[in-house]
């Protein structure tokens, strides 16, 4: 299948989904890698990660950019040559990227009862307001994953822990007729590390988003 889907969460930040369902040989004839991207992509054993890998390279070129456009820090954290900020991640059949002109983090997760098994390593418990928005023990515990993981990868600081140094308030729908689930989000005693979330289920899978607070968004 080709692009699955777009999305546009806050103004000027666009996200696109791939629903990875084409063999390898068909996801190297839609991707395009650069040295680096090759040399990371022979080195993959498993399928779902190569395929994976193409896939987000196919989504570049969905958003107008190419593998050539994309680098790393020495954190991992992907940059674009363009000027533009993103945020990549796949999971399972599905992959995602966000961009914008501003720091973004974006994390897909397939929803698998496997998370209440590592729940304690990332949440010591689930808001009322969350339970009362989605009632599914292991959609809420994917929430809350998908934002604290959207929110690490955008700040990219070392050492950084999900259960004690990332806390998660104010869960609200972001209108009665909206698939958006909202949140605030902060990173304990960083002056200024507060971000806001927006996540939504699309099929088996829940994909979140992150933005610094600070950048205005008119429509929340």
């Amino acid at each position: 299948m080709p692009l699955f889907t777009t999305i546009n969460p806050w103004p000027e930040a666009q996200v696109y989904l791939w629903d990875i369902s084409e063999s390898e040989p068909e996801l190297l004839a839609l991707s395009s890698m650069n040295d680096h991207s090759k040399r990371r992509f022979d080195t993959m054993k498993s399928q779902v990660h190569r395929k994976g890998f193409l896939s987000v390279r196919a989504l570049l070129k969905s958003a107008g950019l190419s593998d050539q456009d994309l680098y790393y820090d020495g954190y991992g954290k992907p940059f674009l040559h363009t000027g533009q900020q993103i945020s990549i991640s796949h999971s399972h059949a599905r992959s995602a990227i966000i961009v914008a002109p501003y720091s973004v983090g974006i994390d897909i997760e397939l929803r698998r009862p496997k998370i209440l098994r590592i729940a304690h390593k990332f949440c010591s418990g689930i808001a009322p307001e969350l339970e009362t928005l989605v009632p599914e023990p292991v959609d809420q515990h994917t929430y809350v994953w998908t934002a604290k993981e959207s929110i690490y990868k955008m700040a990219s600081t070392p050492g950084l822990g999900f259960l004690n140094d990332i806390s998660l308030s104010d869960w609200r729908q972001q209108t009665k007729a909206s698939t958006f689930i909202q949140a605030q989000g902060k990173i304990a005693q960083a002056k200024g590390s507060n971000f806001n979330f927006k996540g939504f289920a699309l099929g088996d899978y829940i994909c979140g988003m992150t933005k610094n607070a600070m950048i205005t968004d008119h429509e929340e």
